[in-house]
């Protein structure tokens, strides 16, 4: 059995991360199978990767409005109008680079934590009705994009009941090939631990996780914390230096480099007693599992937006404002109430997940693609089932 896992690019983003916990379960099951995580844009041009992802964090940080448009027209639409159609013809490029890669590896099974080889994988079993490996997605984040494939792929790990729901409603998709995993993290962090209650006088231990970047936006008091006394902080600066250099000489304030041993990151989300942080998929269901209370400070236009509609339907985070964000974060650390109700929202949500990442992929992998019915692509309302 050979597994080729496709993120899109080979920084450590959410996707990434996702891609890796899979590899590592897969191992774990399956110590026999060869798994590879092949970072799709780097795979098809390493030249275009860099540019593109240097582009990509400077136009989120120059002009935000207009990414959020760029990323609602392009990624949000399921159609092949407008802005995607221009597109769509450089996708000939990298379908011809799949093709290539599935040639050469002859692969088992192709399983997708980025929406873009997703969408490209479409494209090539359209073309292709034969097309040998049994197929994924896995979304990282709480939402479905319009740039997934959905009708072509076989399986889908999927973050929610509402977005099982959504891919059974709006796209037909059977629900025995959809599987509510939730966002895959590590077990490591699947395990709460108890903390022992604090009073308002007791000094607090907060963590402020930036991503990758060390996009940290809360200068009002990380700068100069000293109004803020009954509070420590540990901030996850990623790989950015001056970010790091900054915080190095201020007061209760250790700053920390990216963090790839995950006991380390567990041993810290185990220490604190909230974690303010960006509405990403991957680091917000690590502290949701550990049960740590979320605070939203800011958000990057396009994905973590819609995250965050999620997030705040569930009361799953608390929003913080620019004004008074200390007064926020005190005032409902020191709701007893609150922060039990806070704990049952969080259990419903987990409770919500009906198969584990490993209960579904020990399903899957065992799946042969000789037990897959191929339809016609272009026969409408056809979907795929497995045989009886």
């Amino acid at each position: 059995m050979k597994i080729i896992l496709l993120s899109m690019f080979s920084v450590p983003t959410g996707h990434v991360k996702v891609a890796e916990v899979l590899q590592e379960n897969i191992k774990s099951s399956h110590p026999d199978a060869e798994v590879k995580i092949i970072d799709f844009l780097s795979f098809s041009n390493q030249f275009l990767e860099n540019a593109v992802s240097g582009f990509y964090m400077k136009w989120i940080k120059a002009y935000p409005e207009s990414y959020k448009s760029f990323y609602s027209q392009l990624m949000m639409s399921d159609d092949y109008t407008g802005v995607l159609k221009s597109l769509s013809m450089c996708s000939v490029y990298f379908e011809m680079k799949l093709k290539k890669l599935v040639e050469e590896e002859k692969p088992s099974h192709i399983i997708c934590t980025h929406s873009f080889p997703s969408r490209i994988i479409g494209r090539l079993k359209k073309k292709s009705p034969v097309f040998d490996p049994a197929t994924f997605n896995v979304y990282t984040d709480f939402f479905i994009n319009g740039v997934w494939d959905k009708e072509n792929i076989d399986f889908h790990l999927v973050p929610s009941k509402e977005t099982k729901q959504e891919l059974i409603n709006e796209y037909t998709i059977p629900s025995d090939r959809i599987y509510t995993t939730g966002v895959p993290v590590s077990d490591v962090f699947k395990e709460a631990k108890c903390k022992s209650s604090k009073s308002e006088t007791d000094q607090k231990h907060l963590l402020i996780a930036g991503g990758n970047n060390g996009l940290c936006v809360l200068k009002e008091f990380m700068v100069d914390p000293s109004h803020a006394c009954n509070y420590t902080y540990t901030v996850l600066c990623g790989h950015n230096k001056k970010l790091f250099d900054m915080l190095s000489t201020k007061p209760n304030i250790k700053p920390l480099m990216y963090i790839e041993d995950r006991e380390a990151l567990n041993e810290i989300y185990e220490s604190v007693d909230a974690i303010i942080t960006k509405p990403g998929g991957v680091t917000i269901t690590e502290a949701l599992h550990k049960r740590i209370p979320i605070f939203i400070h800011d958000f990057l236009p396009g994905q973590e937006e819609i995250n965050l509609e999620f997030l705040k339907e569930k009361k799953l985070v608390y929003l913080l404002n620019s004004d008074h964000p200390m007064e926020i974060i005190s005032s409902i650390l020191n709701d007893e109430r609150e922060m039990s109700d806070h704990l049952v929202r969080i259990h419903q949500y987990l409770t919500s997940i009906s198969t584990s990442v490993d209960e579904a992929l020990s399903a899957l992998l065992n799946i042969n693609r000789g037990q897959l019915i191929q339809p016609s692509i272009n026969q409408q309302g056809v979907s795929k089932t497995l045989l009886n």
